[in-house]
């Protein structure tokens, strides 16, 4: 294969500079030079709910760099040289360019080698020196053309969905719901799992709650961008565990049951009202200033499926109420009430402990004190005067 400039595929195109034609044989595979290929602007291992705009090669190196580890990549390469062991898979017209679908990290690590003063600017040294042959392993590489998107699919599915290089839960999802709703109802979700050797209520539960999504923000209900902080993961394991429980699923209105065939909008129309309230339980809302009833995926999401199950809880929800203050109407009042004069107990002792390191002087706490002093004056003497007359 002939021999062409390393110039990266990005700044060919940004000066307009025509590539090289590169003829590549399907489902062969055969060395290819790197300045014909590109990095998939839509890789699935981008998917975390974070919102990033990417639009151009670098932007997407950038985001791999924070969600991909590519500096221990990098640092192999640069002391081992690119190791042809597996090919990138590749699609794209006879003569290229050809769009990498498998690989990204890999490639991105090369493009990053190759602009040392680019790697700088995300953060990753590239050694000044690089040992013999290291440039000359990064020129071509190894890759293996697809005639079709869904000839790579189960190869990448099963690598990063059940195999060794697993993409984060969001990722595996928005790739699973893409390739059933690809198929046109040519292919089960059993029959993807099947291909995946993934379990089948997980995947199950993966596509409903990426087609839920879907359908709140068609419906604007709720949306990824309303979350309070678009920064970070989005905790998408919160929606899919939440509606395989039988509480989300009977305020959802999915009792009916988990389909192998599920239409791309699961909710019902007369239920969008309570998918967004769920949702923003679960997320919060920025738009309404409201942040997420989820401290602690457990116990946190179970008892949120209780609340909203319950006519008194889900009313205290609907006022705002904490999660805990709407677990109180699902208690009867006399354990409720012990529960609360427990909690302040123990800020209470908190206080006692903490009260010997303070020096006295700050108005405010004498204040705080007096008002404890009478609201616990107020308990005592109602108290007293209902066990008197349980007495009688």
């Amino acid at each position: 294969m002939a021999n062409v400039t390393a110039l990266s595929t990005a700044k060919a195109q940004a000066k307009k500079i025509a590539l090289p034609k590169v003829q590549l044989p399907i489902r062969t595979p055969v060395e290819c030079p790197v300045s014909v290929l590109l990095l998939d602007l839509t890789n699935p291992r981008l998917q975390t709910g974070e919102e990033v705009e990417i639009s151009t090669e670098h932007q997407l190196i950038e985001t791999l760099v924070e969600i991909a580890a590519l500096d221990e990549l990098v640092l192999s390469i640069c002391t081992n040289g690119y190791l042809n062991l597996e090919p990138l898979i590749v699609h794209g017209a006879d003569g290229g360019p050809y769009t990498v679908l498998e690989g990204n990290r890999r490639l991105a690590s090369i493009r990053l080698i190759q602009d040392p003063a680019f790697a700088a600017q995300v953060g990753i040294r590239v050694p000044t020196k690089l040992r013999p042959g290291v440039q000359e392993s990064l020129k071509n590489v190894l890759v293996y053309r697809v005639a079709k998107l869904d000839d790579a699919r189960e190869f990448i599915g099963f690598k990063h969905i059940n195999g060794p290089q697993r993409w984060d839960a969001y990722a595996k999802a928005k790739y699973v719901t893409t390739w059933y709703k690809s198929a046109k109802g040519r292919l089960t979700i059993d029959e993807i799992a099947d291909k995946m050797g993934d379990n089948n209520n997980t995947l199950r539960a993966y596509i409903y709650a990426v087609l839920i999504l879907e359908q709140a923000a068609a419906a604007k209900v709720w949306s990824l961008d309303d979350r309070p902080t678009k920064r970070g993961r989005f905790a998408f394991s919160h929606l899919y565990t939440a509606i395989t429980r039988l509480e989300y699923q009977e305020f959802l209105g999915l009792t009916d049951g988990w389909s192998s065939t599920p239409t791309l909008e699961p909710i019902k129309k007369k239920k969008l009202k309570e998918l967004g309230e769920v949702l923003q339980y679960l997320y919060g809302t920025q738009s309404g200033a409201k942040q997420s009833l989820i401290r602690s995926q457990n116990p946190d999401l179970k008892d949120l499926g209780l609340a909203i199950v319950n006519p008194r809880a889900r009313v205290a929800l609907q006022q705002g109420q904490s999660l805990d203050r709407a677990l109180d109407e699902l208690k009867e009042p006399a354990s409720a009430f012990y529960d609360s004069l427990v909690a302040a107990k123990i800020r209470l002792d908190k206080s006692i402990a903490l009260i010997s390191k303070y020096t006295s002087g700050k108005p405010e706490i004498d204040d705080i004190i007096d008002e404890l002093f009478e609201q616990v004056d107020i308990l005592k003497t109602m108290n007293s005067k209902k066990r008197a007359r349980s007495q009688k």
